[in-house]
This record gives C-alpha cells, structure tokens and sequence, in this order.
C-alpha cells in the first residue's frame, strides 16, 4: 500500500541531498573564478613592478620605503588568498546514494514505504557529510575572498605610492638637470668678467736700425759716392 507520507519524506530528504551537491558545485565554480581573477591581477600588477621599479628601488626615500612594505604585504596577500582559493578546489569525496546489486537484493522484497524510509535516513546521512564537506570549502573560499579584498586595498595604496615616487624621482632628475643647465650657462655666458685684469701694455721700435761693423758701412758709404756721379 502507498504511504504518501513516507513518500513525502523522501522527495524532501532527497531535495535537501541534491541541493547540498549544488551547493558543492557552486563554491567549486566561485573559486574557480576567483583564482582565474586573482591570477590575472598578479600578472597584472607584476607587469607594473617592471615598468616602475625603478623609482622606488633601491629604495632610500621615505616614501620609496614605504612603497617597497605596501608591495611586499600586497603579495603576501595574493599569495595567502591563492592558497585558501586553491584549497577549496581540491578534490573532495562527496556522499552518493547508494544503488548496485545488494541494493536491489536487499530491498526488492520490502514494501514501498519501507523502501521510502530506508531511503530518507540514507539521504539524511549523505546530507550530513555533505554539509561538513562544503563548510569547509565555504570557509575557505570566504578567507580567500577576504584576502583578495585586502590585497586590492593594498594593492591600489601601492600604485599611488609608486605613481608618487615616480613623480619625486622625475622632479628630482627635472631640477638636475636645471641645475646642470644653469652651471653650463653660467660657464658659456658671452657677458665679460669686468673683475679679471686687463694685460700689461707693452713697447716696441716702430722699426729697429740694424747694427753693422765699421768696414761694411765704409764700403757701403763709397758705393753711395760712386753712384752720385
């Protein structure tokens, strides 16, 4: 005879199991997501190091200290939420409902209702391994999401302590190189030095009159006389 009643408690014993297992199957999907997210975001902001890392390290500012803590403790963070998010896709055994051949031996001479009963306390004990298998992939996707929050936070703080320091950096390298400028300038400037003495004046014979010896200049007064005449 039919037994809606024991029927009832089945359906329901049984809706309860399956949902559990879309529950398992629904944290595996989220954590799927948020490591594929997470993954992306770490090349991301690994990409950014590289391009900026050279304006806060090696770090000797203030700011540029600061900068290299934020980065560490936001890796750290990437690192620790990677984990939990990994954890909770690991492989998990998940209860079944039993149906083989001593299933069909054992029950196939009992009444329906019996069947109906046998079958909800087995759902009820599936259930509960079910539930304790997704609190813990639930707990760990829940660390794992907390941890990506705060590396989101930090990892935003660090991009503004970077773009900072890449500005300091830039205004220091701008205002060398004025004062480079202003040194060459300074050096090359076609304004005279009123300061630096002028040289000394010098003299000299408009034109020298050679020595000669008296011979020569006898010889050369007779030829003078021979020419007049």
């Amino acid at each position: 005879m039919k037994n809606e009643k024991h029927e009832f408690l089945y359906g329901y014993a049984r809706a309860a199991f399956e949902d559990e297992l879309q529950r398992f199957k629904n944290i595996e999907d989220k954590s799927a997501k948020y490591l594929s997210l997470l993954s992306v975001g770490v090349v991301a902001y690994t990409i950014i190091l590289r391009l900026y890392s050279s304006s806060f390290f090696p770090a000797e500012t203030p700011i540029q200290w600061a900068t290299c803590i934020v980065v560490a403790i936001t890796y750290l963070a990437m690192a620790s939420s990677w984990s939990f998010l990994y954890r909770a896709l690991r492989f998990t055994e998940m209860p079944r409902l039993p149906f083989n051949e001593q299933f069909i031996n054992t029950y196939e001479p009992e009444s329906l209702p019996t069947i109906h009963f046998a079958l909800t306390r087995t759902c009820l004990e599936a259930i509960k391994y079910a539930r304790k298998g997704n609190s813990e992939k639930s707990n760990l996707l829940i660390k794992g999401y907390k941890d990506i929050a705060f590396s989101m936070w930090a990892l935003t703080l660090s991009v503004i302590l970077i773009i900072s320091s890449s500005l300091t950096t830039t205004r220091k390298v701008t205002m060398s190189e004025e004062e480079s400028g202003s040194k060459s300038t300074q050096q090359t400037s076609t304004e005279p030095d009123k300061d630096v003495p002028a040289p000394q004046v010098t003299f000299v014979l408009d034109h020298a009159i050679p020595k000669v010896e008296k011979g020569q200049q006898q010889i050369n007064e007779s030829a003078n006389n021979r020419s007049e005449k």
